[in-house]
């Protein structure tokens, strides 16, 4: 159902109204009589008129069927008195009680399941519980007890949707300083019924809006979230989100205030990446990113120039543009040219730019210098450093350079002395701190260049065997054979289960040879001692395969399927790629450095499925260790491309296999030299006990 009663609403009942303007009952009644709200009853059985207009004792004497219900009662009375607005054939209520499941308390969990209840049984759509309400500017509606948003402030194009009440007013004051004006604010609190990606869909969806900054602490369905986000991008409209809990104890924080699913930090990152959305470094950042996106028309990436009265200055600036994942390119002689020619030789002109004590000897020397930043086809942002006294000098410079250029300009002014106002009125940008204007441009500019993948998955090429009932997972044997029908490489073995089959198998493969126990109930066999390497003689087999036998035995509940014996290949590089499913967004491929590597490095890179051939390679190449694949310090380069085609398999037999798979991993994935391949050492597919038949599970 659409969420206009909600966000849009004609009319409006306040249950437990009051005339209080300080209360809960009373902030909305007093927003909206001051913003002439006509359609508005005050429901109060104590009351016959509040604030001017007149009270009805119940919702069943309000003179018409409310588009909106605004519940400032308690939570335990909330429940029943829905029950009588649906009743009445109201569509849409917002309920600003806590006392649900953020408590983490049993009663307070069960409150919530019961609304969660009605919403589907009755098709109400129910905002909160324990939230703070909404404000939509354009059309001079609050329902909100907050007090931070008041009529009479200017409507704009920007949303703000918030999983907190208290980050809604701090974002929305942040941003309202730097010149941001807001088409919505909306906080979802607990998400009860409404959740943050159905506003993120009648978002996209609204004309009025053009961007929405968001702040997340959970998400409850990854799928719609991916789905909005992937429309705010299709649409050109900015969606920017500051993600809370990155951190093992933010996380920890974030999940006992919003009762919610947890998610992976790296998932989220994928799910940004995949739909194109700006994550916002810090909290600040998302109104920077909004203001930044008042002047997008005029950025096209992440290309900066900079020029500075201090050479400390432009350092600092180089510093923060690379580390933030923009470029600083050096200008080409064309442009150092001229500029030498004004500049003194201690003055920098490759980029940055020391525009030296100049500045204040010629009247044209800033506004010349800034038409050449701007033109080489790599520059994107032409980035200023002028504090204070400077600024002022050459205002009328940059104010007729920023007329005649069809890219951005951006003034730092570090003594905070500038008018903003003024300056964005020339088509200016302003910032007066070093690293926000840096990570805003940068994050920004990358936003404008990119775009969102969407690959879908591949026609099934193959299927996966019957599973074995019971069984936690595949042995590496059928592990290997089953990807191998998805078109996975993978080193052939040989199963055996006794010393006189290990002697046969041995000489028949050659060696030296890799021995391993078989058993679904070991995943990790390197640390119980379960692989052995370098084998070169029968005797050597043998000896492994009883000592494996041996330890294996004096494990609890591990059951022996045999020994594999495959050959120890030489060369290359182990890279791993795993496939695991995340509870929020689903299936995500990691690859990294194969062997003990991946977890001691913590080089990895993230993409949520599908993943083709070259999405695959991209991620290779954004390995920190992708040198040891391109040929480091003269070794040989590795089968890039192979590897890539290898992990692009992996990810179809995942999708192929659905939920009777729980994670499958290739570790590792041994790279050979270009043109040789790469072959999958060990495989280890863990799977999904089935589920139950409804009947069973009433039982």
């Amino acid at each position: 159902m659409t969420l206009q009663s909600l966000l849009k609403p004609r009319s409006i009942a306040i249950i437990g109204a009051s005339s209080n303007a300080t209360r809960v009952g009373g902030i909305p009644m007093d927003l909206l009589v001051r913003a002439g709200f006509e359609r508005l009853y005050p429901v109060n059985p104590k009351n016959t008129e509040i604030q001017g207009r007149a009270c009805f004792a119940d919702i069943e004497s309000v003179p018409e069927v409310v588009d909106l219900v605004l519940l400032a009662i308690g939570a335990e009375d909330v429940l029943a008195y829905l029950e009588r607005c649906h009743a009445r054939g109201i569509k849409a209520a917002i309920v600003f009680a806590a006392g649900y499941a953020e408590t983490n308390e049993a009663e307070g969990i069960t409150r919530q399941e019961a609304l969660t209840a009605f919403a589907k049984r009755t098709g109400m759509r129910v905002a909160g519980p324990n939230c703070m309400g909404n404000a939509n500017f354009n059309d001079n509606v609050f329902t909100t007890f907050g007090t931070s948003f008041q009529p009479g402030d200017p409507a704009g194009s920007t949303a703000l949707l918030t999983q907190s009440g208290n980050m809604c007013a701090t974002v929305y004051r942040m941003a309202r300083r730097a010149g941001v004006a807001f088409s919505h604010v909306i906080n979802t609190g607990n998400e009860a019924d409404v959740d943050f990606a159905d506003y993120l869909a009648f978002l996209a969806e609204d004309s009025a809006t053009d961007a929405a900054l968001c702040y997340i602490e959970e998400l409850r369905d990854g799928a719609a979230f991916l789905k909005a986000a992937a429309a705010f991008r299709a649409a050109g409209k900015l969606l920017t989100v500051y993600k809370v809990g990155a951190s093992e104890k933010g996380a920890e924080a974030a999940r006992s205030h919003t009762a919610a699913l947890a998610g992976d930090s790296a998932a989220y990152d994928a799910a940004f990446a995949a739909t194109g959305v700006a994550r916002a470094a810090e909290l600040g950042g998302l109104a920077d990113l909004a203001y930044l996106h008042g002047f997008g028309a005029k950025i096209a990436g992440n290309g900066c120039a900079i020029l500075s009265v201090s050479g400390a200055a432009g350092a600092i600036l180089s510093d923060a543009i690379s580390l933030n994942g923009g470029t600083v390119p050096t200008f080409p002689e064309s442009v150092q040219a001229p500029l030498r020619a004004s500049i003194p030789a201690f003055g920098m002109v490759s980029n940055p730019v020391d525009l030296t004590g100049n500045l204040v000897n010629s009247n044209d020397f800033l506004f010349e210098a800034a038409r050449l930043a701007l033109s080489p086809d790599d520059v994107d942002v032409l980035i200023v450093f002028l504090p204070g006294y400077f600024l002022d000098r050459a205002l009328d410079q940059l104010q007729r350079a920023a007329a005649m250029a069809a890219k951005q300009i951006v003034v730092v002014d570090t003594f905070a002395l500038g008018d903003r106002a003024k300056l964005a009125a020339a088509g200016i940008a302003y910032f007066d701190d070093f690293d926000r204007a840096a990570r805003a441009i940068c994050i920004y500019g990358a936003w404008k260049m990119g775009g969102a993948l969407t690959l879908k998955p591949a026609a099934a090429k193959a299927s996966w065997p019957a599973f074995p009932v019971g069984e936690p997972a595949l042995s590496e044997t059928a592990a290997k054979e089953a990807l191998a029908a998805f078109g996975v490489p993978v080193v052939h073995d040989a199963l055996v289960h006794s010393e006189g089959e290990a002697r046969e198998a041995a000489r028949r493969i050659g060696f030296p040879l890799v021995a391993k126990l078989v058993s679904p109930d070991v995943a990790h066999k390197t640390e119980h001692g379960l692989i052995r390497l370098s084998l070169k003689t029968e005797d050597d087999v043998t000896a492994a395969y009883n000592a494996m036998v041996a330890k294996a035995q004096s494990m609890p509940n591990v059951r022996i399927e045999g020994v594999t014996l495959e050959p120890m290949l030489a060369g290359g590089v182990e890279i791993l790629a795993g496939v695991t499913r995340d509870p929020v967004f689903g299936w995500m491929l990691t690859v990294g450095l194969g062997g003990v590597w991946t977890e001691l490095m913590k080089d990895v890179r993230h993409r949520l499925l599908p993943v083709d051939a070259a999405g695959a390679e991209e991620m290779l190449r954004g390995l920190k260790g992708f040198r040891l694949l391109d040929g480091y310090r003269g070794a040989p380069k590795a089968d890039a491309a192979a590897a890539a085609r290898a992990i692009a398999a992996l990810c179809d037999a995942v999708l192929a296999g659905g939920d009777s798979l729980r994670e499958v991993e290739i570790n590792p994935l041994l790279v050979l030299p270009e043109g040789q391949g790469a072959v999958a050492v060990d495989a280890l597919v863990l799977l999904n006990a089935p589920a139950q038949p409804e009947v069973e599970k009433a039982a």
